[in-house]
């Protein structure tokens, strides 16, 4: 900041960089849930042999893949909700800003007229 802003100042633009930052992370996680947990919430065959599925290891395994796999979907959602609020922080405070500058206007323009 150049001192020429007192108070708060935001640079245009930059609440939209950054979701557009962030919307990919959502995805990205839940693309890492389908490829390394997403294979080991169903197993197949013998995946842990018969005393596996015998002894409920291999269901409570597929379980725990479950939900973890549930889990990192909900971390995407929450990373597509930073994007969203981030976007509507942008329209926010160009709506207070419009609304500041209309109301400096109109005082400048009351000041000029007792003048």
């Amino acid at each position: 900041m150049d001192g020429s802003h007192s108070g708060f100042h935001v640079d245009d633009g930059a609440y939209t960089r950054y979701a557009r930052e962030v919307d990919p992370l959502g995805e990205d996680v839940k693309g890492a849930a389908e490829r390394h947990v997403g294979p080991h919430v169903t197993l197949g065959g013998d995946g842990f042999s018969e005393m596996g599925g015998e002894s409920g290891f291999s269901g409570a395994y597929s379980g725990r893949m479950r939900a973890l796999q549930e889990k990192m979907h909900r971390v995407g959602g929450g990373w597509r909700q930073v994007g969203e609020a981030a976007r509507q922080t942008d329209r926010n405070y160009a709506a207070v800003e419009a609304e500041h500058g209309d109301f400096v206007r109109r005082l400048g323009g009351d000041l000029g007229r007792d003048a």
